[in-house]
C-alpha cells in the first residue's frame, strides 16, 4: 500500500538571513485648548463621551480587507487523523469525547476495520465522519500535506491546496539551495508524494468545501500563524521553494497576496540535521505570546535555541506593534540527545493535547501548558507502541530498532499527525491586548477586530468587555464602541493604582443566542496586565 522511502546522504549549506516585516503603531492624541469658561465647562462635562466616540488609529486593529488563514485556536468542528492510526487509542478516545473526528481511510475495508475498533472503544458513531483517500507514506502525517483554512476577504471559506512535492526533506542548520530528498526504495529515485500532493481536492469535496490553489510549498508543520497575517517558518521552507522554482521574493509576494501573510517571520533552522519544522520549536499561543522550547543546559542544541530566541524572536513585533511575550517550556531527553517535542501539541477549541514521553520532564511540561493557557483543559497523552491494538505498525519499525517504545518522535509527534476541520461559520475575534505592564500615565485601551462569518449576525449591544481587579469575584461589564467600522471595536478600562493587576476578556453574543469569547476559555481564562510606574 505504501511506497517505502529511505534517507540519503547529508549536505551542508551556508547561513540565510532572517526575513521579517514589522509594523509600527502610531498613537494619535486629541488636544483641546479652551477659549472661554463656557467651552472649558462643556469640555469637562463631555470628556468621557468624547473618549467613547473618538476615532483610534487603524493600526490598532486587524485590517479585514484581505484573505487570512485561521489560527490554531480558532473554533473547529473536529479533527482529522489517518487510519490505521499513528496516534494512540487513548488520544482517539479523548478526541471523540471532545469533538467530531474525521478518520482518513483507504477504502471500505479499512473503514470497516476502523469502525470495529471505534465500537470496541465505545466511540459514538454519530461523532465520526470518514474521509476516503488513497494512502501513501505521507498521508498519515496530515499536518504537513493537509489543508489550512483560508477565510476570503469577501467572507468565503476554502481549503488551501499548496504544493507537496518533496515530502519532508532534511537539512542541517544552514540555509541554502541544498536539501536531503527522500529516495524511493522501489525506484531508487527521488520520492514524490503523489497521493498526498493530489489529496486536497477529494478531501475538500468530501468535506463540502471549495479549494484555494496556491503555487508554492507551505508545509503545515513548518507554517504557524496567528490568524491575522503573521506566519512563522524556519528557513528550510525557503530552501524547498527555491528548489521547486519559487524565489524568495515570489514566496513572500504570493503569501501576502493569496493568504494575507504580510508579516512573515523566517527563523534559522534549529536541528543539527532534520526536517526543521517550527512546530517542534515553538507554538503561537495568541497574537501576543510565543511558547518556545528550551533544551537542557548541557544539551548540544541549547545555545542554538537560545541564540534564535535572543537574536531573532526577541526582536520581532506582533501585528499590533508589540514585542512578543516569550515563554519557555523545558525539554527532556528521550534517548541519547533526542529531545521531547512538547510544543508539538494540538490546540483544539478548549483543549490542549500534549505528547508525553514517559520521562521526568513530562510533569513540568503539563504544568507549563497549564500556566500558559489558563482555563484550557490540558491533556497529556503517552504513546506506548506495544500497548496499541490498532496501529500502522510498519511506520514504527525504526523506533523499535532504536529500543524506543514511545510512539512520539523528537521531530514528529501529536501535532504532526492531526489537523483541525475548521468552522466555516465561526465568529472571528482578534484582541489587541493591553501591554502586560502598563505605565500609570497610559490608557488601558482594548481593541478588538470582529468578523462574523455566519448568517446569524451580532446582537445589538452584543460586543462587551468584562474586566476586574485580580482577586475580585465579580466582573465589571462595559459595551465596546465601534471605531467607525462594523469590524473594529474598542473599550477603555478605568485607571487603577500602582501594582494593580487587571483581568479581562471580550465577549460577543450572536443573534442566535450563542456566546463567543476571547480567550476562548473565558471567564476561566482571561488576559491580564498590571499598572506600574512610568
Amino acid at each position: 500500500m505504501n511506497e517505502e522511502i529511505i534517507k540519503p546522504t547529508y549536505t551542508k549549506k551556508p547561513d540565510f538571513p532572517e526575513q521579517a516585516i514589522h509594523k509600527t503603531i502610531v498613537k494619535h492624541k486629541t488636544n483641546m485648548k479652551p477659549y472661554s469658561l463656557f467651552i472649558l465647562l462643556f469640555f469637562l462635562i463631555s470628556c468621557n463621551q468624547e473618549k467613547k466616540v473618538k476615532t483610534h488609529d487603524a493600526s490598532n486593529f486587524y485590517s479585514s480587507n484581505t484573505n487570512r488563514v485561521a489560527a490554531e485556536w480558532e473554533p473547529a468542528k473536529g479533527v482529522m487523523f489517518a487510519c490505521p492510526p499513528i496516534i494512540p487509542k487513548e488520544l482517539i478516545i479523548e478526541l471523540a469525547k471532545d469533538t467530531h473526528i474525521y478518520p482518513i481511510v483507504d477504502g471500505e475495508k479499512e473503514k470497516a476495520i476502523a469502525m470495529e475498533w471505534f465500537s470496541k472503544w465505545e466511540i459514538d458513531s454519530t461523532r465520526i465522519t470518514f474521509i476516503d483517500l488513497k494512502m501513501d507514506s505521507d498521508i498519515p502525517y496530515v499536518r504537513d500535506w493537509g489543508p489550512a483554512a483560508v477565510f476570503l476577504k469577501d467572507g468565503g471559506y476554502k481549503l488551501v491546496d499548496a504544493d507537496f512535492v518533496n515530502s519532508d526533506p532534511f537539512t542541517d542548520r544552514a540555509c541554502n539551495d541544498s536539501l536531503e530528498l527522500h529516495i524511493s526504495k522501489k525506484t531508487g529515485m527521488n520520492y514524490h508524494s503523489k497521493n498526498a500532493d493530489s489529496s486536497i481536492v477529494p478531501l475538500a469535496n468530501q468535506l463540502g468545501s471549495e479549494v484555494f490553489k496556491v503555487p508554492f510549498t507551505s508545509t503545515g508543520g513548518n507554517v504557524l500563524t496567528d490568524g491575522i497575517g503573521t506566519a512563522f517558518s524556519t528557513c528550510i521552507l525557503l530552501t524547498e521553494n527555491r528548489f521547486n522554482g519559487v524565489s524568495d521574493e515570489q514566496f513572500y509576494s504570493l503569501n501576502d497576496s493569496l493568504l494575507g501573510y504580510n508579516n512573515y517571520h523566517v527563523t534559522s533552522n534549529f536541528e543539527s540535521d532534520g526536517i526543521q519544522h517550527i512546530d517542534c520549536f515553538l507554538k503561537i499561543i495568541d497574537e501576543q505570546t510565543l511558547l518556545v522550547a528550551q533544551p537542557p543546559l548541557d544539551h548540544e542544541l541549547h545555545d542554538v535555541y537560545e541564540n534564535i530566541v535572543d537574536n531573532e524572536l526577541s526582536k520581532l513585533k506582533n501585528p499590533y506593534g508589540h514585542a512578543y511575550t516569550i515563554k519557555r517550556i523545558r525539554l527532556g531527553r528521550v534517548i541519547e540527545e533526542y529531545l521531547t517535542a512538547y510544543t508539538n501539541s494540538l490546540i483544539l477549541n478548549k483543549n490542549v493535547y500534549v505528547p508525553l514521553y514517559g520521562v521526568g520532564s513530562d510533569s513540568l511540561a503539563i504544568e507549563t501548558w497549564k500556566s500558559v493557557m489558563p482555563g484550557y483543559t490540558i491533556k497529556g497523552l503517552r504513546f506506548a507502541i506495544d500497548e496499541q491494538p490498532y496501529l500502522a505498525s510498519s511506520l514504527f519499525e525504526s523506533f523499535k530498532e532504536d529500543g524506543v517504545n514511545t510512539g512520539w518522535g523528537p521531530d514528529d509527534a501529536l501535532h504532526c499527525r492531526t489537523r483541525a476541520v475548521w468552522d466555516s461559520e465561526a465568529v472571528f475575534i482578534s484582541v489587541n491586548q493591553v501591554v502586560t505592564e502598563l505605565a500609570l500615565t497610559d490608557e488601558a485601551i482594548v481593541y478588538a477586530t470582529i468578523r462574523d462569518y455566519s448568517d446569524q449576525g451580532i446582537e445589538d449591544q452584543g460586543i462587551k468587555i468584562h474586566w476586574r481587579i485580580k482577586g475580585n469575584q465579580l466582573w465589571n461589564t462595559d459595551t465596546m464602541f465601534s471605531n467607525n467600522s462594523k469590524h473594529h471595536w474598542y473599550s477603555m478600562i478605568p485607571a487603577q493604582e500602582k501594582n494593580t493587576a487587571i483581568e479581562y476578556y471580550v465577549e460577543i453574543t450572536s443573534k442566535d443566542g450563542k456566546s463567543i469569547t476571547r480567550p476562548m476559555t473565558a471567564p476561566k481564562g482571561s488576559y491580564e496586565f498590571k499598572y506600574v510606574s512610568q
